[in-house]
């Protein structure tokens, strides 16, 4: 049996997501009205253990998909170092040169980027997590750090 790509993905989702909900379910769940800790990671990873799970039993039904070695590598290097790169920023300059830093970088692993989208990718990046963290969530997340 060769190694398919939806395949592999799923396993992969599946181990992650089971490592993430071991991890979580050792914080308090709470309740949806009053939410713990463990309650959104718990979610979501729980989310992608079934994705993994439905992706990887999809492929075994079907089995027609993409071998592993058709995976694009020059993307998906580019977009790891992308959200590297965030992980990194987002500690030490703080959210605007984080995300403005995650959507150049990934811009170029889009084989059909388009110059006159990534102004507005920025804009867009940058005001969305504003939106939601900093005035939504009123979380102390630091804009710009020198």
């Amino acid at each position: 049996m060769k190694l398919k790509r939806d395949m592999v993905a799923g396993l992969v989702f599946s181990t992650i997501g089971l490592g993430a909900l071991a991890i979580a379910l050792g914080y308090p769940f709470g309740s949806t009205l009053n939410m713990g800790p463990g309650y959104f990671p718990t979610l979501v990873s729980g989310l992608i253990v079934v994705l993994g799970i439905a992706l990887t039993m999809r492929e075994l039904r079907a089995g027609n998909g993409a071998l592993l070695t058709d995976i694009a590598w020059r993307p998906l290097g580019i977009i790891i170092a992308a959200v590297a790169g965030f992980a990194i920023l987002i500690q030490h300059s703080g959210l605007i040169p984080a995300v403005c830093f995650l959507t150049a970088v990934g811009w170029y692993a889009d084989p059909r980027r388009s110059l006159r989208a990534l102004p507005v990718q920025l804009v867009i990046g940058i005001l969305v997590p504003i939106l939601i963290f900093r005035i939504g969530l009123n979380m102390p997340i630091p804009l710009w750090r020198f």
